[in-house]
């Protein structure tokens, strides 16, 4: 997809609900692909001990749009954005909406992330680039 221009946001919060339970995953995900099918946005959601980490990227009033919702999203709290940028290439471009497996490492890298904020948009945008990769080869 190359829709110009485009904008990302890197995000973190406390989640509100247990998401160890499937079905409060699903509801996320569902949720959340279906409403990014319809605005253009593609993104990933991963989670770990109780912190979701998210980007999403796709037309700025449509980024713009969906942070605005999930301030009075009760699923969660406390939304901190490590950053965002105006983009021209889309660096999950074939995800509308998926939640790759957090290693401990990766765990242990977003508490650090969380505490950092904005500061750690590159590091953070580069550990969720790297937990997809990991997900597509397993899938492979």
């Amino acid at each position: 997809m190359t829709d110009l221009p485009l904008f990302r946001v890197l995000y973190c919060s406390h989640a509100t609900v247990p998401m160890e339970v499937p079905l409060n995953t699903a509801e996320i995900l569902g949720a959340a692909a279906r409403n990014n099918r319809r605005d253009g946005l593609t993104g990933v959601l991963a989670y770990a001990d109780g912190i979701f980490i998210q980007v999403t990227e796709g037309p700025k009033t449509a980024v713009d749009a969906l942070m605005k919702r999930l301030e009075s999203d009760r699923r969660h709290r406390d939304i901190v954005v490590l950053g965002s940028e105006n983009t021209r290439e889309r660096r999950f471009p074939e995800w509308i909406m998926e939640t790759p497996r957090m290693r401990p490492d990766h765990t242990a890298l977003l508490h650090r992330l969380v505490g950092q904020c904005e500061s750690s948009y590159r590091e953070a945008l580069d550990m969720m680039i790297e937990l997809v990769r990991e997900h597509e080869q397993r899938r492979a």
